[in-house]
């Protein structure tokens, strides 16, 4: 709802006006709500007070009575029995109040009873050592029973102990009490309480014992529904004394409940709570009578005041409200467009001021969207420049924002994703496509990483599988960066894809040709291997020195042609990623006792001497007994190959860093600085190593690295740098090959 500034003037200054007056009055309400209902409080507990008063000195009195038969019949009083069952008598008669009396002995059986009603022959006394009553006054020297009704009228019993000189339990005297008085307090004291309120008193269960009203007592009118009752016979918020609640005729009242105590005049009882609870009940509606006329006069000034306000308002409406609408009036006029347009406004108050600025303002804004517009032509020519340069690069380019949404998108990345810019726009960079590296695939969060780094390229990698939404499959090279003023303008990445399909295809077939070529290729050579055995060992005869010389020729050749093909088989796995692991827990030195013994021959024939040392208690590691063993076979071979004659090779294992090591030092020809970083590179042979043999593939490293990584282990060198002797001549270098295998938890 759109409002007039008049009526929002009106309003404003309206509840400017009341809302103060609406506090103080609701917080001066409330205050004398509580104030009315403490002072109800009080009276009704006062009028409990007074009611338990007055019951309490009867029960006093009739207490004093049963304390003068209780002396009579104390051990050191001589008197006889007679007399003193006609004095019982005396007392029964002479007071309105007993409707029985009864002295019992030490064990509780009934040694004297009189009744008005009745003539009590010595048959018709009782033992009485089983009664509550009589256990109550051997142990607290008093007892007060319930409210009962005999033909209608309220009676409870009483008792008192008798003690002889000692202070010892000798007897207790009984009686029953009408109980009269108590309707006749509680009508008494109901007519100071203001109609329809009134005064009762509740047993322990919530029945009415006494009340204004003697239908509640002979009908024995249950109220334990009240909430005060109620949580007197639970025992839930028995501390409660007071409360507003509903009684059982509908109307709303003050309650306030006292429990009355009998406090015997003697020092030898203790004070005496009864299961009688007095009642006062008051009508809010007279409780509060005086709270209802401060707020009949909380209205009434706030209705005045109103009044004010609004008067006030219509007046200070028109100073203010005016000049305030043909500003607004301006102010659309700008919003259309229209900058020429100027508040007529000259007053020399602040809103004339107000109107002076606004008028300035209108001006500055015309110059800055001029300026603006000129600005947006250039940004807008240099961004199609921009458009026209990516849309010709070759390779796939995507910008995203802080949050990795798409906000560039060039064509040669339509190309490759098969999506179009436009339905990309907003989204996250990941909708676009799905990397993977291996069968891994990539998070957002891994190429395009949310943590503050410096700019330039922040992730890379090559020959990740790139899958489209439409399932179309591309190998791709990615380059991740960031700039520096990324931040200030909301750029958050830039991603560059290289798109080698084609090329990972080419590779992918020249490896299938090179397994076709070697599988052919080791059976003839398996049978070749076979018959120039056969030869040299003179199963078809003994050769002459000459023939035999060049059956060893040949048999060497075709295992430098099995290696390469082996090499080469190896290489596909590993490329092909076929390269399996079979792994099992077992010793490694026996392994290494088998590969040096194969390598002893050759290291003899060369006059090298070969050190072992292998650790003692060794540990049980997972390995594939078959790779692992193609691992020591290269690094042993070249320790062994580029040895020179009288050389020396040292093989060392040992525990280092939770794994083992196994390390294979030699006296050969060393690795060259400029070499070391091509060593595990695929077809790498040194030219060092070239001149001194010609045979060799330049793929054993690079299997070897491959099939160590796949155990989690390391491989790596040391070649120290070459040093000179005293004569100037050149030293031989050594090189160090170190095996890391991690041996697992248990």
């Amino acid at each position: 709802m759109n409002l007039k500034l008049h009526t929002k003037f009106i309003l404003l200054l309206t509840i400017v006006a009341l809302v103060p007056i609406v506090i103080v009055a609701t917080f001066t309400f409330s205050r004398f709500q509580e104030s009315l209902r403490a002072d109800a409080t009080k009276l009704g507990h006062q009028l409990a007070t007074n009611a338990s008063a007055e019951i309490e000195i009867f029960v006093v009195s009739q207490l004093g009575i049963l304390d003068n038969i209780a002396g009579i019949y104390q051990p050191e009083f001589p008197i006889q029995s007679e007399i003193a069952q006609q004095l019982i008598e005396n007392i029964l008669f002479g007071s309105q109040n007993f409707l029985d009396i009864t002295v019992v002995n030490t064990s509780g059986m009934e040694i004297a009873r009189k009744n008005r009603l009745l003539i009590i022959r010595p048959m018709d006394l009782r033992d009485r050592s089983d009664t509550p009553e009589y256990a109550a006054v051997k142990d607290r020297g008093i007892y007060v029973g319930p409210v009962y009704l005999i033909s209608g009228r309220p009676y409870f019993n009483l008792g008192r102990r008798i003690l002889n000189a000692k202070s010892e339990f000798s007897g207790a005297v009984f009686a029953q009490v009408d109980a009269r008085v108590m309707p006749t307090v509680v009508a008494e004291i109901s007519k100071l309480v203001a109609q329809p309120g009134r005064v009762y008193i509740v047993n322990e269960r919530g029945i009415v014992i006494a009340h204004p009203d003697q239908s509640y007592v002979l009908a024995e009118r249950d109220l334990s529904g009240l909430p005060i009752v109620h949580g007197i016979i639970t025992g839930e918020n028995a501390d409660i004394e007071s409360g507003i609640y509903e009684n059982e005729l509908g109307q709303s009242v003050l309650g306030s409940m006292h429990r009355m105590v009998i406090k015997p005049f003697d020092t030898f009882s203790t004070a005496l709570q009864t299961d009688w609870y007095i009642m006062t009940e008051q009508p809010t509606d007279v409780v509060y009578a005086g709270a209802r006329h401060v707020l009949l006069y909380s209205i009434l000034i706030s209705l005045i005041a109103a009044g004010l306000a609004i008067a006030a308002a219509l007046f200070f409406a028109g100073k203010i409200a005016g000049p305030i609408e043909s500003l607004h009036k301006a102010a659309l006029q700008f919003a259309s467009g229209n900058f020429g347009h100027r508040a007529p406004i000259e007053s020399g108050d602040e809103i004339g001021d107000l109107a002076g600025s606004f008028n300035a303002m209108a001006a500055t804004i015309a110059h800055t969207l001029d300026t603006l517009k000129h600005e947006e032509a250039v940004v807008s020519a240099e961004r199609n420049k921009l458009g026209i340069i990516l849309a010709g690069i070759t390779n796939a380019v995507i910008a995203t924002d802080l949050g990795g949404r798409v906000i560039l998108f060039n064509k040669s990345a339509e190309a490759l994703t098969g999506q179009s810019a436009d339905s990309l726009m907003g989204k996250q960079v990941s909708e676009a496509f799905a990397l993977f590296e291996s069968d891994r695939e990539l998070s957002q969060e891994e190429y395009c990483p949310s943590a503050e780094t410096a700019d330039g390229p922040v992730y890379h990698k090559s020959d990740l599988r790139m899958r489209a939404k439409s399932g179309e499959e591309h190998r791709v090279n990615l380059v991740t960066g960031k700039i520096k003023e990324g931040a200030s303008i909301e750029l958050g990445h830039i991603l560059t894809f290289q798109d080698i399909t084609k090329e990972y295809q080419v590779e992918r077939m020249k490896r299938e040709v090179v397994s076709i070529a070697a599988h052919q290729l080791r059976t003839p050579l398996t049978g070749m291997k076979w018959a120039v055995d056969s030869l040299i060992s003179g199963d078809k005869g003994e050769l002459k020195s000459e023939q035999k010389t060049l059956a060893q020729q040949a048999l060497e050749a075709v295992d430098r042609m099995i290696r390469l093909v082996n090499d080469l088989l190896n290489v596909n796995q590993v490329e092909e990623g076929r390269l399996s692991m079979e792994l099992k827990r077992q010793s490694i030195s026996p392994l290494i006792e088998r590969v040096l013994t194969f390598f002893r021959h050759n290291a003899e024939r060369k006059e090298i001497m070969v050190e072992t040392h292998i650790g003692e208690e060794i540990p049980k590691i997972l390995f594939d007994e078959e790779k692992i063993e193609i691992v020591l076979n290269n690094v042993l071979d070249n320790a062994v190959k580029y040895t020179p004659s009288k050389g020396r090779i040292s093989v060392d294992v040992s525990l280092r860093d939770g794994s083992i090591v196994i390390s294979v030092r030699d006296s050969g020809i060393g690795i060259s600085v400029e070499d070391s970083n091509k060593i595990f590179t695929k077809f790498f042979r040194s030219p060092q190593a070239h001149l001194r043999h010609t045979d060799g593939s330049g793929l054993g490293l690079y299997v070897a690295k491959h099939i160590i990584e796949k155990h989690g282990g390391k491989i790596w060198f040391e070649s120290p740098a070459t040093a000179k002797t005293t004569e100037g001549t050149e030293e031989k270098k050594e090189t160090t090959f170190f095996v890391s295998l991690p041996i697992p938890k248990e």
